[in-house]
């Protein structure tokens, strides 16, 4: 460990004994730093690869050059399917520490395999589209470009999790249910693969069976005893032993007492079953009619449920995109990096960050992102600032104010300290017919360089400018 101060390596009391400065507190930080890269390293193994993550940007923010910690998390990130942020880590790395950084090599790795690294530029591109079109509510089409993503990108979670997302939004829970899987076998513990998958899991009834009627069929035979045997015929057969007045007589006989004992004991009895039966119906039509008004009060809880997730769901589909730190954006900047990296020329280069500074606010980027572009910045700024002064010159003196307004601008934008050329810009316009740019350089000049020179030569312009609109 070296002191933060001089540079010196510290030994293991709590000052250094080159510069003297304490070094107990931080001493304390780099420690705690490398428990929480160790930390990450034990989940990345198992891969808990969420929780890596949460891990090394802790340890990372406690100590930003701790470069075990930041290329393990370049890896995690690679292994996540996050090519941006995996790249972004191993630039800012490479370009704190460059002799014997395993960076470099993970760098050089990328650009050996440029049809690989174009594939999964590619996959970019299309898990971006796919948010634009279910944005749109073209669900098919996303579906689509979300397939050639992971074609592309087998290991690009979030990909997975927006086409699981669509197929629980088109009722494939199976198809869900193979997307999220894909996901937890890359990292077992991420929290959206898993409530995605218990939301699946609550939403399917297993227990969505029919129930048949338990009515009885009541026609028996009629059955007797003759000597030792039993037998057995169908009803209203005649007895065969009696005669045909016998026959008639034993009807009689029979119908009387057959009406006497069913109106005494069959009737009564009949009676009370059938009442039984009506009874059990009844109880057993409430019964379903209370399991029925159950399971509408259980569906009505899953919708409302349902409503409440899927409102979630599109708060967190909305957190994939946004004005800020968007994917095209540090698409864009990776795109820069990689001209950098393959020594593309420089004033290519200084123009892209040029220009993307005058499109988007590098201050609400992300973090990293914004760290990338620093560094980009950095590295090419000191090197064009000069050139870019010459010729905004040359094109002022020529007459040719368009051009030299815009490399004015350059100028300042390479050069913070270069001062006049920001007025210069300014009284460029002012020449080129763009008055209303001209009084907002003016303005910026007075409001951010007050009490010199160049600040007095602006506020005549501007009272000029603004007593000739008057």
């Amino acid at each position: 460990m070296k002191c933060f101060n001089c540079g010196v390596e510290l030994s293991e009391v709590s000052f250094c004994t080159n510069c003297k400065r304490d070094v107990s507190l931080y001493k304390k930080i780099v420690y705690r730093s490398n428990e929480l890269y160790n930390d990450g390293l034990e989940k990345a193994n198992v891969r808990d690869l969420s929780g890596a993550v949460k891990s090394l940007r802790q340890s990372l923010s406690l100590y930003k050059y701790n470069m075990d910690a930041r290329n393990l998390l370049g890896l995690v990130y690679y292994e996540m399917g996050e090519i941006a942020d995996a790249s972004i880590q191993w630039v800012i790395s490479s370009n704190f520490v460059d002799e014997g950084n395993m960076a470099s090599e993970y760098i050089r790795m990328i650009q050996e395999d440029q049809t690989g690294f174009d594939e999964l530029r590619k996959s970019i591109g299309d898990y971006n589209g796919a948010l634009k079109l279910c944005q749109q509510g073209n669900l098919d089409l996303a579906k689509i470009r979300l397939k050639n993503c992971v074609t592309k990108n087998p290991r690009h979670i979030r990909a997975h999790q927006l086409l699981a997302l669509i197929y629980i939004k088109l009722s494939q829970f199976d198809a869900a249910e193979r997307e999220l899987s894909k996901c937890l076998s890359i990292d077992k513990t991420n929290t959206i693969s898993l409530r995605y998958m218990e939301y699946i899991q609550s939403t399917i009834d297993p227990d969505d069976t029919d129930r048949k009627s338990p009515f009885k069929n009541d026609d028996e035979p009629i059955r007797y005893v003759d000597g030792n045997e039993v037998i057995i015929q169908p009803s209203k057969v005649a007895d065969p032993r009696s005669g045909s007045f016998g026959t008639v007589f034993n009807i009689l006989i029979g119908l009387i007492l057959g009406l006497a004992v069913m109106y005494f004991l069959v009737l009564p009895t009949k009676i009370n079953q059938v009442r039984n039966e009506v009874k059990e119906n009844i109880e057993t039509l409430q019964a379903n009619l209370d399991k029925k008004n159950a399971d509408y009060d259980s569906l009505q809880r899953d919708l409302d449920e349902m409503n409440s997730t899927r409102v979630g769901l599109e708060e967190e589909l909305g957190e994939y995109t946004g004005e800020a730190g968007t994917l095209a954006d540090i698409d864009r900047i990776l795109k820069i990096a990689d001209m950098y990296i393959a020594g593309e020329d420089r004033q290519a280069i200084g123009d892209e960050l040029f220009e993307l500074s005058r499109e988007v606010k590098t201050d609400d980027m992300s973090e990293n992102a914004r760290k990338l572009y620093d560094q980009l910045y950095a590295g090419i700024s000191a090197e064009l600032a000069e050139g870019v002064t010459g010729d905004a010159y040359s094109a002022y003196y020529a007459g040719d104010f368009e051009k030299s307004s815009l490399l004015f601008e350059k100028a300042y934008f390479f050069n913070s300290d270069n001062t006049d050329a920001i007025y210069f810009a300014a009284v460029s316009y002012e020449n080129a017919g763009d008055k209303e740019k001209a009084k907002e350089l003016y303005s910026y000049v007075i409001d951010n360089f007050p009490d010199t020179y160049i600040a007095s030569m602006s506020t005549q312009a501007l009272n000029q400018l603004n007593g000739e609109n008057g």
